[in-house]
């Protein structure tokens, strides 16, 4: 099998805001964390503004750490997936807990019924089993007896991918061997 390195990560090519609104920036702040912090400063005023109005003019400065920590850590890239932010592993995990797991029928081409999904408070109960130990949160994150609707569907499928690695010798036999079967023979007469 064969290995090799990738440089792709070192030549990470990202656009940078040079200039803003005539201000000279130097080298600039990355577009995809301006984008993000644009969104959530605009998000996070919005929501504040709305709720409970202007915060006093002495504590203003600490409104502005929230939007800026989060715009900070989740422009950062991942260390589990490189390709993408913090910001997008997030959206990615609550998405989960907000529609949670649905069995794949058919390829993923026929919908799951909706009793198969399981429920976000018995996940939530799966992954932090203290919570079911609460008083008066025993039914809410428990299993309470009845069996998880999920459970229905059979076991999960458990897979276990190979990886191989081709190079171009490789795929040159194979297209040549291809190329041979489909190529028409010329008739004997």
């Amino acid at each position: 099998m064969r290995s090799a390195r990738t440089y792709s990560r070192h030549w990470d090519i990202e656009t940078r805001q040079h200039e803003l609104l005539g201000l000279d920036l130097g080298e600039g702040i990355p577009r995809t964390t301006l984008k993000y912090g644009s969104v959530i400063c605009a998000v996070w005023w919005g929501l504040w503004l709305l709720v409970l109005g202007f915060p006093p003019q002495p504590v203003v400065p600490l409104f502005l750490l929230p939007p800026v920590g989060l715009t900070y850590f989740g422009a950062k890239r991942s260390l589990t997936y490189w390709r993408r932010t913090n910001l997008l592993i997030w959206g990615v995990r609550l998405n989960y807990l907000q529609s949670g797991l649905r069995p794949v029928i058919g390829r993923g081409r026929v919908p799951a019924p909706k009793a198969g999904l399981r429920l976000r408070a018995r996940r939530l109960g799966e992954a932090v089993p203290q919570l079911a130990q609460l008083p008066g949160l025993e039914a809410l994150f428990g299993a309470d007896g009845r069996p998880d609707p999920a459970d229905s569907y059979g076991r999960p499928a458990r897979l276990r991918p190979r990886v191989r690695l081709y190079g171009p010798d490789a795929v040159a036999r194979a297209r040549a061997k291809t190329s041979r079967r489909s190529t028409p023979k010329a008739d004997p007469r």
